[in-house]
């Protein structure tokens, strides 16, 4: 008995797509579908590629400042040297007037 219900809706659920698609709604509304769909993956990718646009950015700063930041410490220590030259000669002499 139940089996026969499922045939029976089976059976109505057919005729209905059939005759959907007879009308053209189906149609109408699966090219609707893809619309959106399409709509939806352009917007997906724009939005990943402004994150991508970001990360670029954001990865050349970083280099930038690494650059920036090994140029003042190679300075740093060439000036390191020089200032400790002089003042181990400062206190050296110092010391010798003490």
């Amino acid at each position: 008995m139940k089996t026969g219900w499922f045939v029976a809706a089976g059976a109505a659920a057919a005729g209905a797509v059939a005759g959907l698609a007879s009308s053209g709604l189906l149609h109408k509304a699966a090219v609707a579908t893809t619309c959106v769909g399409m709509k939806v993956a352009d917007a997906v990718t724009a939005e990943t590629q402004r994150v991508v646009d970001d990360a670029n950015d954001v990865a050349a700063e970083a280099r930038r400042q690494a650059k920036i930041d090994a140029g003042v410490a190679d300075r740093l220590a060439a000036l390191e040297a020089e200032i400790r030259a002089e003042v181990t000669a400062k206190v050296d002499a110092e010391g010798a007037e003490a």
